[in-house]
């Protein structure tokens, strides 16, 4: 009894919703009609061509709707279609439909999954807004644009983002949410060459935010804020890369390294400020220019390889790098901006020959403890800003180039224990009351004898005890040389008693170019192992009856990229070395490290046998530099040093 009790119940109950269903049918657009069946709550689209209306304008209606065919040739899904279907878990669009319109399915709550078809080039602003459920979507290969907040707290998409090579444009906050930890998305970018991403300033959270990023083979462009607050710990960046955009990789709180591929031409503002686990930076050699803030703020960077050629450290570049001790600032920089290097540890500071100007703050320690005890500011330097070398308490010594003519307000403002200053400026350099603050009245300042009464009657400089230079401290101890280019600016010692002075350069240790110059460095004699149309110049030296301190000369058609390797012999009447220097120098381009600084290697006059001379002999002893003699001869690019005859490299290693 109980069991048709139970039956009748059932039929009665299917009889019930069967006479409750309704058949709603309509027109969505010129070619298109549609049935939704209210009882199974499945929604048939038939015709072809655009959705042009909002065919459920019933909200009650859409809550029908759990399930939806769509007809091939379907083209666009119109704005606001399926908006509010709370109802519908699935989507399948046929692959004629190009445009997803706007609003299109915001808040279908129980959407699980999406198949975008393959030919989807368009997702409208909010299109898929508020659809917290979704967890997979088929991404089509064709895609060009995603529109503002299109996934707009889609929190639960934990598959992979699919951004192919035909991709263009992300909107603002496309795939942001109100909960930034809550999402666990990749980014597979293909793109080629999209557009860079758009950043409103509002209180509303709208960061596109992404796990991990991986990149494809095809990228050229790497856009704005791609990567903010990826979570890579190592990036590769595809050989096609050709582009880097502002703050690409800004706050990626866990990279340690990318490998920048030498492609690579231009690089946009901040693209790595805030990496705090970035540990180094290798910059491609073709690169022209660093932007500002670089690397502002990057703590554990402690390894910068910055391209030769460049011209110019930009402001804050590198501006609280406070686990980098060391850099090398490539001969070719002209200007450092300012807070550069502010609160960054270095131990030494060597500044490029070819530098002119440093701006405010540059090396400015305020929040280290320690400093470098000995600067030097080159000949070429004119200016420095305001607080360039403030709280540097640990510095001892300053000299300063004769080109200098202004040093700007708290230049070394700080706790100093600066005893000595050396200013080699025949003029005294314009300072302010504080240039010097911190460094005590007891100081003393080394200037030409010339320029003593000048700095006691400048103003700022009088407070310091002034005294002339020796003149001995005013003759350049070693060789220089300035290399651009193809050209080489060669500056070296004079001595009293030198006849006159021979440069032999080699290159790939074979003579380059061999030049003779008399004792005021005037150019006697030129053998010039080039191509045609190649030659050497000196500068023009003024004659006068008093001997410079120094020479100066120029050769040029030397080959860019180029390291060259010299032997600067200051000879006698009779043609005898009085003293020799050995060093080498590199053309611009030219990545490689230099092993000799140009430095007198014998201080007594040496025997300079001809290669015949030398005698091998077995065995290594160790040698200290004033007993070894150079001789000009070259093996295997290397240059060869004599000793009781005995052939060594400068190493010390024999040649056998």
């Amino acid at each position: 009894m109980k069991t048709k009790v139970s039956v009748i119940l059932v039929c009665l109950t299917m009889m019930a919703s069967s006479l409750q269903a309704t058949v709603y049918t309509g027109t969505c657009g010129p070619e298109l009609t549609y049935t939704l069946d209210s009882g199974t709550g499945h929604l048939v689209i038939e015709g072809r061509g655009a959705m042009t209306s909002d065919a459920l304008s019933n909200y009650p209606t859409r809550e029908y709707v759990k399930t939806i065919t769509f007809p091939e040739g379907l083209t666009s899904i119109c704005a606001n279609a399926f908006h509010g279907c709370y109802n519908l878990q699935s989507v399948v669009l046929p692959d004629s439909v190009t445009t997803v319109g706007a609003y299109a399915f915001q808040e279908c709550t129980k959407l699980t999954t999406v198949n975008l078809g393959k030919g989807i080039k368009t997702i409208a602003p909010q299109a898929f807004i508020f659809c917290t459920a979704l967890q997979k979507v088929r991404w089509s290969d064709c895609l060009e644009s995603i529109g503002d907040m299109a996934f707009y707290n889609c929190t639960n998409i934990g598959d992979t983002v699919f951004f192919p090579k035909t991709f263009k444009t992300m909107g603002w906050g496309a795939f942001g949410s109100e909960n930034y930890n809550s999402d666990s998305k990749v980014m597979v970018w293909e793109a080629i060459h999209a557009d860079d991403f758009v950043r409103y300033e509002s209180d509303v959270p709208g960061e596109n935010h992404f796990t991990y990023i991986l990149f494809g083979d095809s990228v050229e462009y790497i856009p704005k804020m791609l990567c903010k607050f990826m979570y890579n710990d190592t990036i590769k960046l595809p050989e096609t890369v050709k582009a880097i955009g502002e703050s690409a990789f800004t706050n990626c709180s866990r990279l340690q390294s990318i490998n920048i591929p030498e492609s690579v031409t231009s690089i946009g503002a901040s693209a790595f400020a805030g990496c705090k686990k970035l540990k180094q930076l290798v910059l491609p050699s073709g690169l022209q220019e660093i932007p500002e803030q670089l690397c502002n703020l990057c703590e554990a960077l402690d390894s910068v390889k910055l391209p030769a050629g460049l011209t110019i450290i930009p402001q804050k570049a590198f501006n609280g790098c406070t686990a980098l001790r060391s850099i090398k600032i490539p001969n070719s920089v002209t200007n450092i901006g300012n807070n550069a290097f502010s609160n960054c540890p270095l131990d030494t500071v060597v500044f490029p020959t070819s530098l002119n100007v440093l701006g405010d703050g540059v090396f400015n320690q305020l929040n280290l403890t320690t400093s470098p005890k000995h600067l030097v500011l080159n000949d070429k330097l004119v200016a420095t800003g305001m607080s360039t070398f403030a709280n540097w308490n640990d510095l001892e010594t300053i000299v300063i180039g004769k080109n200098m003519s202004i040093l700007g307000q708290d230049c070394f403002l700080g706790d100093s224990l600066v005893k000595d200053i050396t200013c080699y400026a025949a003029q005294p350099p314009l300072i302010y009351d504080a240039t010097f603050g911190g460094v005590p009245d007891t100081a003393v300042v080394h200037v030409l004898a010339g320029s003593v009464a000048a700095y006691k009657a400048a103003q700022y400089w009088s407070r310091f005890r002034i005294v002339a230079l020796d003149k001995e401290d005013i003759v350049q101890k070693s060789v220089t040389v300035d290399p651009a280019e193809t050209t080489a600016d060669f500056t070296w010692p004079t001595d009293s008693a030198a006849h006159s002075y021979q440069i032999d350069i080699y290159k790939d240790g074979v003579v380059f170019c061999k030049l003779t110059l008399g004792a005021r460095g005037q150019l006697l004699g030129i053998n010039f192992n080039a191509p045609a149309g190649r030659n050497a110049r000196t500068a023009n030296a003024p004659m006068t009856n008093e001997l410079p301190s120094a020479l100066s000369f120029k050769v040029t058609g030397l080959e860019s990229a180029s390291r060259y390797t010299y032997i600067l012999s200051v000879l006698n009447e009779e043609g005898t070395p009085l003293h020799v220097y050995v060093g080498e120098f590199a053309t611009t381009g030219y990545d490689g490290e230099l092993r000799f600084d140009g430095n007198e290697v014998i201080p007594t006059p040496p025997i300079i046998p001809s290669y015949s001379d030398i005698i091998p002999a077995a065995g290594v002893e160790n040698l200290q530099e004033d007993e070894l003699q150079p001789a000009k001869v070259f093996r295997n690019g290397q240059i060869i040093l004599l000793r009781h005859n005995k052939a060594y490299t400068l190493t010390g290693q024999q040649l056998n």
